[in-house]
């Protein structure tokens, strides 16, 4: 999938009118049918200046560099020569002859590996059997490694990653591992028993036990697994085991985006207090209870994102005041929603995390990956769960769900799309509509008939939120939208999140449209982090009428009332969110969505974008689209060109 999804179609879509330089003509057909943008070919024109290149004996080179830049646009770390030409066919946006265009011809993969490797004489490239164990920078802008080319910088990023998790493994962790004292040990196992009740390994203990004996731990597994509930329940334990020591245990949490990092802490929170509720109604006596000492401490946690954990510098949009020469001053480092975090910031990350710290990495690799470069989580799960990796024993897959029932459809349905079971997935949507999931079947999801199914979904839930609105209740305005959503893979278009905001204005003001901007009942989307409002990218929010006033409310734990009341003319950024891509919605859960798939023939089809958008859902969904995109979708997994899995091995 392209980065940011729609970006990469729009950058394609104008690259039509690219001045091609003289002195890369060859690229020339890549152009004009779309493929190469303005970023790819002057690059390409760069590298063939210093580097002497002949416009028609050096062609493989000139387009190595190019679509080796191609590739970092569209998400992947490099370029894999053997399967760039599928790789291309499969994000170009729009499938169809320009007039005119010359048809794309590609060199042989061993022609292509033989001019690039000569190519290293002049100091282009530099060639490589595996990864650095220490990463490499010298002059050359490309680096071969087998049929994988790289930009510098993607390369180094990647053994960056690389080395430093296996020597985080392969370090004696006796320093790190430690043993429980008899309290602590007996509150983990009170709140997190070694067996469920039917005898079986809890695996949420398991999970547990990983993080606590590894200096670096992977907890995996979709949503409502319990991935955070089981490695909160075990802070407790360690806090209460420093307590009990006399020492201190210093943690750090963060999250790849603000949205997910408020969710993370409500998670937190969410902890305390479901442990405060099971004690009193287990009768634990008062001095084996969770100390308010420790709850205290869990509470006084504050996550944040990984950008100001690491210190952003203003100057230096890529690099951060913690790093290697300067660690982040943590005895634990957890990071939540770690498939949306890019291969470059997980680069950065593990540099500025001391040998000595427990790093703990927690995520769905079955979900979106990150809309930057790379694919990092899975490509580290899928080394820790192969044989071959010394990761193997570092990771976790939580499989028992607790946020949907075990035989509910909706979980049925996710699981037959992680699984890539097509037919399976085809026939649960089939079924007629039971147990909160149903299938409205069309190429045409603005149609009448579909018009009216989505509207009679969504429309009692928007006008509940508008007259709590209109009538000044923040709170139960909030609530009410919370149990519906609009999800889009598309920005534009008849599949895209604008139009929908459209269709949900038109429902809810009538055909006229909105008084104004700031009418009650509108609802909220954040798209910046807005640190003085205390805002984060993603959080939604509604416009309120409070004693005649016009407020923006958002949820905020933290608030006695659970609302934080904003001025919407001190709001930054914010659109109308009726609809929200499914990119936007990760780390979110709704009481119901509707899921808008992509046509067919969309660049955006994939089944980690399906995957993600069904499992929002709580208790009902509401799939839009034809049979034919589903099965796609289902069957199209991502394919970022990476080579992090392989140098994990």
């Amino acid at each position: 999938m392209s980065i940011a999804a729609e970006n990469g179609a729009e950058h394609n879509a104008g690259s039509v009118g690219v001045l091609v330089p003289e002195e890369v003509t060859c690229l020339a057909p890549m152009v004009h049918a779309g493929v190469l943008g303005a970023a790819e070919v002057h690059l390409a024109a760069w590298v063939t200046r210093v580097g002497s290149l002949h416009p028609v004996d050096d062609v493989p080179v000139i387009l190595g560099v190019a679509m080796a830049s191609w590739a970092a646009l569209h998400g992947h770390t490099c370029a894999d020569l053997a399967g760039l030409a599928i790789a291309v066919e499969r994000e170009r946006p729009v499938r169809q002859v320009v007039d005119g265009a010359v048809p794309l011809v590609w060199p042989s993969t061993e022609d292509w590996i033989r001019a690039l490797r000569a190519a290293s004489a002049r100091g282009l490239v530099r060639v490589v059997d595996h990864a650095d164990a220490v990463p490499v920078l010298d002059n050359a802008p490309l680096v071969l490694c087998g049929q994988r080319l790289y930009l510098q910088r993607h390369w180094v990023d990647e053994c960056t990653v690389a080395a430093s998790l296996l020597a985080r493994v392969q370090a004696d962790t006796s320093s790190v591992a430690g043993t429980l004292g008899d309290q602590a040990a007996r509150l983990l196992e009170r709140l997190l028993p070694s067996a469920e009740p039917d005898g079986s390994t809890n695996h949420q203990r398991k999970a547990a036990d990983l993080v606590f004996q590894r200096n670096l731990a992977m907890v995996v597994g979709g949503p409502g697994t319990g991935k955070t509930y089981s490695v909160a329940r075990l802070l407790m334990a360690l806090l209460s085991d420093a307590e009990v020591r006399g020492t201190s245990l210093r943690i750090a949490l963060a999250a790849p985006t603000g949205k997910a990092s408020a969710r993370l802490s409500e998670t937190i929170r969410g902890a305390v207090a479901r442990v405060e509720v099971e004690e009193a109604e287990q009768g634990v006596a008062p001095s084996d209870r969770l100390s308010e000492s420790v709850k205290q401490a869990l509470l006084a946690l504050e996550p944040s994102t990984i950008h100001r954990l690491l210190g952003s510098l203003a100057d230096r949009r890529q690099r951060f005041r913690h790093d290697a020469a300067n660690p982040l001053p943590f005895d634990l480092v957890l990071i939540d929603e770690t498939s949306m975090v890019s291969t470059p910031l997980l680069a950065r990350l593990v540099e500025a995390v001391p040998p000595s710290a427990r790093l703990v990495l927690i995520g769905d690799p079955d979900q979106l990956e990150s809309v930057e470069l790379g694919a990092a989580l899975g490509d580290i799960v899928s080394a820790a769960e192969r044989l071959a990796s010394p990761l193997v024993g570092h990771a976790v897959r939580l499989q028992r769900g607790h946020r949907f029932e075990h035989d509910s459809p909706i979980a049925l349905l996710a699981d037959s799309v992680r699984e890539q079971r097509v037919d399976d997935a085809v026939a649960l949507l089939r079924k007629p509509p039971a147990s909160g999931l149903s299938f409205v079947s069309t190429d045409r999801p603005s149609s009448e008939g579909s018009l009216a199914v989505i509207r009679s979904v969504v429309m009692p839930v928007l006008e509940v939120a508008r007259q709590a609105a209109a009538g000044g209740d923040s709170l139960a305005a909030l609530q009410a939208l919370a149990q519906v959503r609009l999800l889009c893979a598309h920005r534009l278009g008849e599949f895209g999140v604008a139009h929908w905001n459209e269709w949900g204005e038109r429902w809810t003001c009538g055909p006229k449209g909105p008084p104004s901007v700031w009418y009650p009942g509108r609802p909220l989307l954040v798209t910046r982090n807005d640190f003085r409002q205390g805002l984060a990218n993603g959080d939604t929010g509604i416009v309120v009428l409070v004693d005649g006033r016009t407020w923006a409310a958002f949820p905020d734990a933290t608030q006695e009332t659970g609302v934080r009341l904003v001025d919407p003319v001190e709001l930054e950024e914010v659109e109308t969110a009726y609809a929200m891509t499914i990119h936007k919605s990760q780390g979110s859960e709704y009481d119901g969505v509707v899921l808008i798939l992509p046509p067919e023939s969309s660049p955006l089809v994939g089944r980690e974008l399906v995957y993600t958008g069904i499992t929002r859902a709580k208790h009902h969904l509401t799939v839009v689209g034809s049979e034919e995109a589903m099965r796609k979708c289902v069957d199209t997994p991502a394919r970022r060109m990476t080579g992090l899995a392989e140098a994990l091995r």
